[in-house]
């Protein structure tokens, strides 16, 4: 039996190796033939380009290796049946579950090889990428996590604003509400704009309101205005990275964080859920792999096996990425159930199948 697992291992991981390199270059190639026009429009050095594609194959490998893991379990395990072996060794009382163990113990390794990727060299390699694609080809001067119509807590403070222009470092459409100790509101100020010169912010075109010691609001009308705010522009900008930039310790953190502040952290729970959840699709793809290769025991053929399982992945993708965004991101299902529910259905597919398997 040890003879035999070593011999399923050593054909999967020769396949899984060679799979992983094809899948990775070729998105590679079709990347680079689609966005070396803009690299060339926005004059970015050659070191610079050739750096966003090396920086990229890490997270096209831990996309790719799930696909990888079904096609080796297809083709593995169907040149196995085409040569008779599968028939040798049922004839040698080994139940199917027995001799495609190896397969889904090395799929599992897979799993844990996707996470730790994702939680250390992911994060790192996908911030600076981005900052290579939004600053230097779309020269993007950096994203903001709200750009338009958000609220900002300062310090002791709160802020409601239309619209923020990092160039110009105006506000647009602001309401600025100070509170006390008591958390009385003690100064609003409603503004058309407000920008930050010379070390102060200054309105322009609204109304100063200020609590009176006794109680009562004293109202200004005013066309320029300037007010000591703790506040910089630097506090308007982006606030965190984005959900891909960080590790699943950063996410946890980063959504506690804002919950505290009193932010919605629907759509970074989700994230958070989906980084747990996606490594274990390479489980999944073996499982849902084993009965495919094995159907030319029912008259079926190995090209087929490719062809379901092509698709299989492909219909796992879809899945995976659009519950999250119209699903969970919206607020229809919990953030858990958002990320899981593909995982649990291609799950539930895959143990059917193999139930339907002669052992």
């Amino acid at each position: 039996m040890r003879i035999l697992a070593l011999y399923i291992s050593r054909e999967f991981l020769r396949l899984m190796g060679f799979l992983v390199l094809g899948f990775v270059s070729l998105y590679t190639i079709f990347d680079f033939i689609e966005k070396v026009d803009n690299f060339h429009e926005a004059q970015v050095p050659t070191s610079a380009m050739l750096s966003f594609f090396i920086l990229q194959i890490p997270e096209i490998t831990a996309l790719m290796v799930p696909v990888a893991v079904l096609m080796s379990t297809v083709l593995t395990l169907g040149m196995m049946g085409k040569r008779n072996e599968i028939v040798a060794i049922k004839s040698s009382g080994i139940s199917v579950f027995r001799f495609t163990l190896p397969i889904l113990l090395l799929s599992l390794c897979m799993t844990i090889f996707v996470a730790m990727l994702n939680e250390t060299v992911i994060p790192i390699t996908k911030a600076k990428t981005n900052y290579i694609w939004d600053v230097l080809v779309e020269k993007h001067p950096g994203q903001l996590i709200h750009k338009e119509k958000f609220w900002l807590k300062g310090q002791n403070s709160i802020y409601r604003v239309g619209f923020y222009d990092p160039e110009s470092q105006s506000l647009s459409d602001v309401a600025y509400y100070r509170f006390d100790k008591e958390f009385n509101l003690a100064v609003r100020v409603d503004a058309r704009r407000a920008r930050f010169l010379g070390g102060r912010w200054i309105f322009f075109s609204g109304l100063y309101q200020e609590r009176l010691p006794g109680g009562g609001y004293a109202a200004t009308v005013f066309e320029e205005k300037a007010v000591d705010l703790p506040e910089r522009p630097g506090d308007f900008t982006r606030l965190a990275k984005p959900s891909e930039e960080m590790s699943l310790n950063e996410l946890i953190r980063y959504v506690k964080k804002i919950e505290e502040e009193g932010y919605d952290s629907r759509r970074y729970r989700v994230d958070m859920q989906g980084k747990v959840s996606f490594p274990f699709v390479c489980l999944i793809m073996a499982l849902v792999g084993i009965p495919l290769s094995l159907m030319k025991e029912k008259g079926q053929s190995l090209a087929l096996g490719v062809v379901l399982g092509l698709g299989v992945a492909l219909l796992y993708w879809v899945s995976f990425s659009y519950v999250r965004s119209i699903f969970g991101y919206s607020g229809v299902l919990p953030p858990f159930v958002a990320a899981w529910l593909p995982n649990g259905l291609f799950g539930l597919l895959g143990l059917g199948l193999f139930t339907t398997i002669r052992q």
